[in-house]
């Protein structure tokens, strides 16, 4: 039997380390003095800090308590709780993202990075987080097939975009079919899911109904200067 793991690193792009980073991001091996230049690096190790929502949860009710904003101890509340009572102490109780948030998340098992940056741009006691770099992958300590791949993520307010190894395995060989068997509208389909998960992870629905009408054009002219050619 084969162990499997992830291991992944990246930095916070930030004013400042405070309590409210710490709250939320301490259990990713924070470390403020690298790599420096508005950068702090975060970690995330299978055999030394995953955080868990449960360890988040310790986190924040300690930062309430901080800011004068604790629960009565004969009490038990939820993540959810202690977010809406934060969010209202940082004015950000009607943040759309937030709420969606709160309704659908079930907070539970390993912390997701793209979900903690929303829930810090709410809860800004001046940090300023602007994005987030991550890159890591999953490995096995024996040489088995498929076993072994990367990931990447880049997450700020106007753009979130991830990728994988297995990601590109699977478009190649979806394209590949298709352009065998000579089924281009296949083929163009594929393409296109992959251009609107890219388009997705624009945040304002403007920019990217724009970025989209674009996109086309600039489709039509790479064709008319290639049959120009």
């Amino acid at each position: 039997m084969s162990n499997n793991y992830y291991d992944a690193t990246g930095v916070l792009v930030l004013d400042r380390i405070t309590p409210v980073i710490t709250a939320l991001f301490g259990g990713f091996n924070l470390d403020e003095t690298y790599p420096g230049d508005g950068e702090t690096y975060i970690a995330r190790t299978s055999e030394g800090s995953d955080p868990q929502w449960d360890d988040i949860r310790d986190n924040l009710v300690e930062l309430a308590y901080q800011l004068g904003r604790p629960f009565p101890e004969d009490e038990e509340p939820s993540i959810q709780s202690y977010l809406r009572l934060l969010a209202k102490h940082f004015s950000a109780e009607s943040d759309p993202q937030l709420d969606h948030l709160l309704r659908a998340h079930r907070f539970e098992d390993g912390a997701e990075l793209d979900t903690l940056f929303v829930v810090a741009r709410c809860l800004d006691d001046g940090h300023g987080l602007r994005a987030i770099r991550f890159e890591g992958c999953w490995h096995s300590d024996r040489p088995r097939l498929f076993e072994f791949g990367g990931n990447g993520m880049f997450i700020s307010r106007d753009v979130t975009v991830y990728s994988s190894s297995t990601r590109a395995l699977e478009l190649g060989q979806d394209l590949h079919k298709a352009i065998q068997v000579g089924d281009l509208d296949e083929a163009a389909a594929r393409i296109a899911l992959e251009t609107v998960s890219l388009l997705a992870g624009i945040g304002d629905d403007a920019t990217r109904r724009s970025l989209r009408l674009r996109l086309a054009e600039r489709l039509l002219e790479s064709s008319t200067s290639h049959r120009s050619a």
